[in-house]
């Protein structure tokens, strides 16, 4: 098992559900107004950076996350520079 978190401008969240969807992959959770600072610029929620970022995690067996992995990869291609996605996989160690 993985977890994968999946970091997307607030504006690319239904894209990014339907992706996930896309891959049969229909429990995830969600965390909206994410602020912070990366290589891509801030995302504060302020008037001088008034973007923010959403926070997708799922846990799914390892070739699930792997090809979501893969298709988030190609995805991101197709955005406008400095939109900032990002997705990491962590391992699973036990669940309850």
């Amino acid at each position: 098992m993985k977890m994968l978190m999946i970091i997307c401008p607030e504006n690319r969240r239904d894209e990014v559900q339907q992706l996930v969807a896309r891959h049969d992959i229909h429990a995830y959770s969600e965390l909206e107004n994410v602020i912070g600072e990366g290589a891509t610029g801030k995302r504060l929620g302020t008037h001088a950076w008034p973007q923010k970022s959403i926070l997708i995690f799922t846990v799914a067996v390892a070739e699930k996350t792997d090809e979501l992995l893969a298709a988030l990869r190609e995805y991101h291609k197709n955005l406008y520079p400095g939109e900032g996605l990002r997705a990491f996989t962590l391992p699973v160690e036990s669940e309850v």
